[in-house]
């Protein structure tokens, strides 16, 4: 019975996976305030330089040192090209990886964890972890089946772990209830979103949504912000989308609303930001 019921938690994860790359690039500085991370990911930086900011803290990452991004975080970010410009690389994955990674590390993950609090955010990746890395690049490349992707991911998690540097990225979200809204919101940042249709989405009531959220301190209109100019983020990166476009697909009327609120909200312009690219 134990084994049966392990399998079948383990082809739930797998149902539930979710795993994407992308890339970062810039020709110019870039400094970002408030940048949000909807799912856990990790950020490998090739050329030129990044410096991140949370809470009180700050660190610098290099060429082949990787950036631990946890869920539920914003952070403060600064892309600084080389003299060949500014790239790193992007892996993102559902909490579902994590989960099964938790599960089937647990002592592993313990002291990773007691010494999560006092970690920083930028590590740097040994030959194991590197190579591990460029694996699971290749799968995604090559568009491998999801059950290989999550094993050589959690392998990559495994070779983080081994060499100390993965704890933050294993602590369970504060904010489950929140975790939820914003992938809801995620989906279309554009819909004219409320509480009702959210909850809705949730088979929650409107008031305990509210509620819930209210012990979490969070709150509805926040998320939906931060939902809306983190999409905005991505896509001006991309540099594909006029801006008006971008500002249409998720969620405003008016471009200049949308630049005035990008800009209050991560510290620069859209323009600016396109700018850099």
């Amino acid at each position: 019975m134990a084994v049966d019921e392990a399998c079948a938690a383990d082809q739930v994860a797998l149902s539930e996976l979710r795993i994407a790359r992308g890339t970062v690039e810039a020709r110019r500085a870039q400094t970002l305030r408030r940048v949000p991370v909807f799912m856990p990911a990790l950020c490998r930086v090739r050329q030129g330089e990044k410096l991140l900011s949370w809470g009180e803290r700050e660190a610098r990452a290099g060429a082949n040192d990787v950036v631990l991004m946890p869920a539920g975080q914003e952070l403060g970010v600064a892309n600084l090209p080389g003299v060949h410009g500014y790239l790193a690389e992007v892996l993102s994955f559902s909490p579902a990886l994590i989960a099964r990674f938790r599960t089937r590390h647990g002592s592993l993950v313990d002291s990773q964890l007691r010494a999560a609090p006092g970690a920083s955010l930028c590590v740097p990746l040994d030959v194991h972890a590197a190579l591990a890395w460029d694996q699971v690049m290749a799968s995604l490349a090559d568009g491998a089946p999801a059950a290989l992707q999550a094993h050589q991911v959690e392998g990559l998690l495994l070779a983080l772990a081994l060499a100390g540097h993965c704890g933050p990225l294993l602590m369970d979200r504060r904010d489950p209830l929140a975790a939820r809204v914003q992938q809801v919101m995620l989906l279309d940042p554009a819909a004219d979103w409320s509480v009702a249709r959210v909850a809705g989405q949730l088979h929650l009531g409107a008031s305990t949504l509210r509620r819930q959220l209210a012990l979490e301190q969070r709150h509805f209109r926040d998320i939906l912000e931060a939902v809306r100019l983190g999409r905005a983020l991505q896509e001006l990166q991309t540099g594909i989308l006029p801006i008006s476009e971008i500002a249409a697909l998720c969620g405003y009327a008016s471009p200049s609303r949308f630049a005035a609120r990008f800009r209050q909200y991560h510290g620069l312009s859209p323009r600016a930001l396109r700018a850099t690219l």
